[in-house]
């Protein structure tokens, strides 16, 4: 019962802090898409962006997932490199180049999603042995 009291109590100070903020909002100046490529989050949207795109194209990549990791990889490393060429990142800018490629692979790595990346390394490894959560 202690539990529940608590858990109530902290639901109900949650709400109270929610309307304690203050929000501004910015005034609305037309339909516009705007990708942050400052942070890593904005270049793994733009890296899925242009990954699902080019998966439309062809339709070899979307018979073979290896061929998805692989587009995403080098689409990842490209638009790093292409961002840290150009200075419109500044979290790349005192990096070296093999460092801004970490992060492109980083990015492409997230950008197809790891999950899509273990499990066929996992089924390539131990076959039909592994144990899979969503079974």
């Amino acid at each position: 019962m202690k539990k529940i009291v608590f858990v109530i109590c902290l639901l109900l100070m949650s709400v109270v802090a929610t309307y304690a903020q203050v929000v501004t909002e910015p005034e609305p100046q037309g339909s516009e898409f705007v990708i942050d490529l400052g942070t890593f989050t904005g270049i793994v949207a733009v890296v899925s962006f242009l990954v699902t795109q080019i998966t439309k194209l062809i339709s070899y990549v979307n018979e073979h997932r290896w061929a998805k990791i692989v587009i995403s990889l080098f689409v990842g490393a490209g638009i790093c490199s292409a961002c840290w060429a150009t200075g419109l990142t500044p979290f790349l800018s005192g990096l070296a180049l093999w460092q801004v490629l970490i992060y492109g692979v980083g990015a492409g790595l997230s950008g197809c999603g790891l999950y899509d990346i273990v499990k066929p390394i996992l089924n390539a490894i131990f076959g039909n042995r592994v144990i899979y959560m969503n079974k």
